[in-house]
Protein backbone atom coordinates (compact mmCIF):
# COMPACT_ATOMS: atom_id res chain seq x y z
CA UNK A 1 0.00 0.00 0.00
CA UNK A 2 2.92 2.36 0.67
CA UNK A 3 3.87 1.99 -3.01
CA UNK A 4 0.60 3.71 -3.95
CA UNK A 5 1.48 6.87 -2.02
CA UNK A 6 3.14 9.93 -3.50
CA UNK A 7 5.87 10.90 -1.01
CA UNK A 8 7.74 14.21 -0.76
CA UNK A 9 10.46 15.78 1.37
CA UNK A 10 11.08 19.50 1.87
CA UNK A 11 14.31 20.60 3.50
CA UNK A 12 16.77 23.49 3.37
CA UNK A 13 19.69 21.12 4.01
CA UNK A 14 20.58 19.28 0.77
CA UNK A 15 22.48 16.41 2.40
CA UNK A 16 19.80 15.76 5.00
CA UNK A 17 17.02 16.12 2.44
CA UNK A 18 18.66 13.62 0.09
CA UNK A 19 19.17 11.20 2.98
CA UNK A 20 15.48 11.40 3.92
CA UNK A 21 14.45 10.92 0.29
CA UNK A 22 16.66 7.84 -0.14
CA UNK A 23 15.43 6.29 3.10
CA UNK A 24 11.78 6.83 2.20
CA UNK A 25 12.45 5.08 -1.12
CA UNK A 26 13.55 2.01 0.87
CA UNK A 27 9.88 1.51 1.76
CA UNK A 28 8.35 2.32 -1.62
CA UNK A 29 8.89 1.42 -5.27
CA UNK A 30 8.01 5.00 -6.23
CA UNK A 31 10.58 7.77 -6.29
CA UNK A 32 10.03 10.39 -3.60
CA UNK A 33 10.05 14.06 -4.57
CA UNK A 34 12.62 16.38 -2.99
CA UNK A 35 12.22 20.14 -2.58
CA UNK A 36 15.23 22.09 -1.31
CA UNK A 37 13.97 25.35 0.14
CA UNK A 38 11.56 25.95 -2.73
CA UNK A 39 7.90 24.97 -3.05
CA UNK A 40 5.52 26.34 -5.67
CA UNK A 41 2.49 24.53 -4.30
CA UNK A 42 1.61 23.15 -7.71
CA UNK A 43 1.93 19.44 -7.01
CA UNK A 44 -0.15 17.45 -4.56
CA UNK A 45 1.50 14.64 -2.61
CA UNK A 46 -0.15 12.08 -0.32
CA UNK A 47 2.54 12.38 2.35
CA UNK A 48 4.69 15.48 2.78
CA UNK A 49 7.66 15.50 5.21
CA UNK A 50 8.59 19.06 6.18
CA UNK A 51 12.12 19.03 7.64
CA UNK A 52 13.64 22.14 9.25
CA UNK A 53 16.04 23.52 11.85
CA UNK A 54 14.25 26.71 12.85
CA UNK A 55 10.52 27.32 12.81
CA UNK A 56 10.49 30.63 10.97
CA UNK A 57 7.77 32.28 8.90
CA UNK A 58 9.13 30.89 5.57
CA UNK A 59 8.74 27.31 6.84
CA UNK A 60 5.27 28.04 8.22
CA UNK A 61 4.35 29.53 4.84
CA UNK A 62 5.44 26.32 3.07
CA UNK A 63 3.42 24.24 5.53
CA UNK A 64 0.34 26.34 4.84
CA UNK A 65 0.85 25.95 1.07
CA UNK A 66 1.12 22.18 1.45
CA UNK A 67 -2.16 22.06 3.36
CA UNK A 68 -3.85 24.08 0.61
CA UNK A 69 -3.03 21.31 -1.89
CA UNK A 70 -5.49 19.01 -0.13
CA UNK A 71 -7.42 18.44 3.07
CA UNK A 72 -6.38 14.79 3.05
CA UNK A 73 -2.64 15.36 2.57
CA UNK A 74 -0.63 13.93 5.47
CA UNK A 75 1.70 16.73 6.59
CA UNK A 76 4.46 15.44 8.86
CA UNK A 77 6.95 17.74 10.59
CA UNK A 78 10.58 16.81 11.29
CA UNK A 79 12.11 19.28 13.73
CA UNK A 80 15.22 19.64 15.82
CA UNK A 81 14.58 18.54 19.38
CA UNK A 82 13.69 21.36 21.73
CA UNK A 83 12.33 23.62 18.96
CA UNK A 84 8.93 25.21 19.40
CA UNK A 85 6.56 23.75 16.78
CA UNK A 86 3.37 25.37 18.10
CA UNK A 87 3.24 27.90 15.17
CA UNK A 88 2.28 24.96 12.93
CA UNK A 89 -0.69 23.95 15.06
CA UNK A 90 -3.27 26.30 13.61
CA UNK A 91 -6.45 25.78 11.57
CA UNK A 92 -4.79 26.62 8.25
CA UNK A 93 -1.99 24.04 8.63
CA UNK A 94 -3.07 21.13 10.87
CA UNK A 95 0.01 18.83 10.79
CA UNK A 96 -0.62 15.10 11.17
CA UNK A 97 2.47 14.22 13.17
CA UNK A 98 5.91 15.28 14.43
CA UNK A 99 9.29 13.52 14.32
CA UNK A 100 12.66 14.78 15.56
CA UNK A 101 16.14 14.80 14.04
CA UNK A 102 17.97 12.51 13.73
CA UNK A 103 15.13 10.35 12.41
CA UNK A 104 15.59 6.59 12.53
CA UNK A 105 14.49 4.35 9.65
CA UNK A 106 12.13 2.51 11.99
CA UNK A 107 10.42 5.81 12.85
CA UNK A 108 9.88 6.61 9.17
CA UNK A 109 8.53 3.13 8.49
CA UNK A 110 6.19 3.24 11.49
CA UNK A 111 4.87 6.66 10.46
CA UNK A 112 4.21 5.50 6.89
CA UNK A 113 2.46 2.37 8.11
CA UNK A 114 0.29 4.48 10.39
CA UNK A 115 -0.60 6.73 7.44
CA UNK A 116 -1.63 3.68 5.42
CA UNK A 117 -3.78 2.43 8.31
CA UNK A 118 -5.48 5.80 8.60
CA UNK A 119 -6.15 5.95 4.85
CA UNK A 120 -7.73 2.49 5.04
CA UNK A 121 -9.88 3.56 7.98
CA UNK A 122 -11.08 6.69 6.22
CA UNK A 123 -11.84 4.68 3.08
CA UNK A 124 -13.90 2.19 5.07
CA UNK A 125 -15.81 5.04 6.69
CA UNK A 126 -16.47 6.50 3.26
CA UNK A 127 -14.63 9.72 4.10
CA UNK A 128 -11.98 9.48 1.36
CA UNK A 129 -13.19 7.59 -1.70
CA UNK A 130 -10.39 6.98 -4.18
CA UNK A 131 -9.63 5.66 -7.64
CA UNK A 132 -6.99 2.92 -7.68
CA UNK A 133 -4.89 2.21 -10.76
CA UNK A 134 -1.58 0.68 -11.76
CA UNK A 135 0.88 2.24 -14.19
CA UNK A 136 4.27 0.79 -15.15
CA UNK A 137 4.19 -1.55 -12.17
CA UNK A 138 3.41 1.19 -9.65
CA UNK A 139 0.06 1.38 -7.84
CA UNK A 140 -1.64 4.75 -7.34
CA UNK A 141 -4.53 5.74 -5.10
CA UNK A 142 -6.05 9.06 -6.21
CA UNK A 143 -8.94 10.57 -4.24
CA UNK A 144 -11.89 11.10 -6.58
CA UNK A 145 -12.18 14.69 -5.37
CA UNK A 146 -8.69 15.43 -6.78
CA UNK A 147 -9.35 14.07 -10.27
CA UNK A 148 -10.04 16.77 -12.87
CA UNK A 149 -10.67 14.58 -15.91
CA UNK A 150 -9.78 11.43 -17.82
CA UNK A 151 -8.45 11.69 -21.37
CA UNK A 152 -8.19 8.94 -24.00
CA UNK A 153 -4.66 8.40 -25.32
CA UNK A 154 -4.43 5.71 -28.01
CA UNK A 155 -5.05 2.44 -26.14
CA UNK A 156 -4.50 4.12 -22.78
CA UNK A 157 -6.15 6.69 -20.54
CA UNK A 158 -4.53 9.70 -18.92
CA UNK A 159 -5.78 10.67 -15.47
CA UNK A 160 -5.32 14.37 -14.73
CA UNK A 161 -5.17 16.09 -11.34
CA UNK A 162 -3.90 19.59 -10.57
CA UNK A 163 -0.37 18.26 -10.14
CA UNK A 164 -0.25 14.84 -11.79
CA UNK A 165 -0.81 13.18 -15.14
CA UNK A 166 -0.81 9.39 -14.98
CA UNK A 167 -1.16 7.21 -18.08
CA UNK A 168 -2.37 3.63 -17.77
CA UNK A 169 -4.13 0.94 -19.80
CA UNK A 170 -7.90 1.45 -19.87
CA UNK A 171 -10.54 3.06 -22.06
CA UNK A 172 -13.06 5.87 -21.69
CA UNK A 173 -15.77 3.37 -22.66
CA UNK A 174 -14.81 1.11 -19.77
CA UNK A 175 -14.70 4.02 -17.30
CA UNK A 176 -18.09 5.39 -18.35
CA UNK A 177 -20.64 4.28 -15.81
CA UNK A 178 -18.06 2.81 -13.43
CA UNK A 179 -17.15 6.08 -11.72
CA UNK A 180 -19.12 7.65 -8.85
CA UNK A 181 -21.75 10.34 -9.30
CA UNK A 182 -20.25 13.58 -10.51
CA UNK A 183 -18.20 12.14 -13.35
CA UNK A 184 -19.74 12.51 -16.80
CA UNK A 185 -18.61 12.00 -20.37
CA UNK A 186 -18.25 15.32 -22.17
CA UNK A 187 -16.57 14.15 -25.38
CA UNK A 188 -15.69 10.93 -27.17
CA UNK A 189 -12.26 11.06 -25.56
CA UNK A 190 -12.96 12.77 -22.22
CA UNK A 191 -14.65 12.12 -18.86
CA UNK A 192 -14.86 15.11 -16.53
CA UNK A 193 -15.36 15.61 -12.81
CA UNK A 194 -18.24 18.09 -12.75
CA UNK A 195 -17.18 19.47 -9.35
CA UNK A 196 -14.17 21.03 -11.11
CA UNK A 197 -16.13 22.68 -13.94
CA UNK A 198 -15.91 26.45 -13.59
CA UNK A 199 -17.53 27.43 -16.87
CA UNK A 200 -19.37 25.73 -19.71
CA UNK A 201 -18.75 27.55 -22.98
CA UNK A 202 -21.38 26.38 -25.42
CA UNK A 203 -20.30 28.72 -28.19
CA UNK A 204 -16.72 27.46 -28.07
CA UNK A 205 -17.80 23.90 -27.22
CA UNK A 206 -15.37 23.59 -24.34
CA UNK A 207 -15.29 23.35 -20.55
CA UNK A 208 -13.11 25.52 -18.34
CA UNK A 209 -11.90 23.62 -15.27
CA UNK A 210 -10.16 24.35 -11.99
CA UNK A 211 -6.60 25.50 -12.55
CA UNK A 212 -7.29 26.93 -16.00
CA UNK A 213 -7.61 23.59 -17.81
CA UNK A 214 -9.78 23.58 -20.92
CA UNK A 215 -11.20 20.41 -22.47
CA UNK A 216 -13.51 19.89 -25.46
CA UNK A 217 -17.28 19.54 -25.14
CA UNK A 218 -19.12 17.48 -27.74
CA UNK A 219 -22.60 18.50 -28.86
CA UNK A 220 -23.83 14.95 -28.31
CA UNK A 221 -22.84 15.12 -24.62
CA UNK A 222 -23.68 18.78 -23.97
CA UNK A 223 -27.11 18.14 -22.44
CA UNK A 224 -25.80 15.35 -20.21
CA UNK A 225 -23.05 17.62 -18.88
CA UNK A 226 -25.51 20.45 -18.27
CA UNK A 227 -27.83 18.10 -16.38
CA UNK A 228 -24.97 16.73 -14.29
CA UNK A 229 -23.88 20.26 -13.32
CA UNK A 230 -27.39 21.25 -12.28
CA UNK A 231 -27.77 17.96 -10.43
Amino acid sequence: MIDSLSLAVWDTDRRRGNSLKERLEMFSEREAALYLGEWDGGIRHDVFFLSFNECGSPVVKVARSVRLTGENVFLLLISERGRDVTPFFRPTIRPNGVLFHPVKNAELRDMLEEVVSEIDRLAQDGEVAAFVLKSEGVSYRIPFRDILFFEASNKKVQLHTAGQQIEYYDSIENLTGSLPEGFVRCHRGYLVNTSHIEEMRGADMELKLTGGYRIPLSRSYKDAVKQAIVG
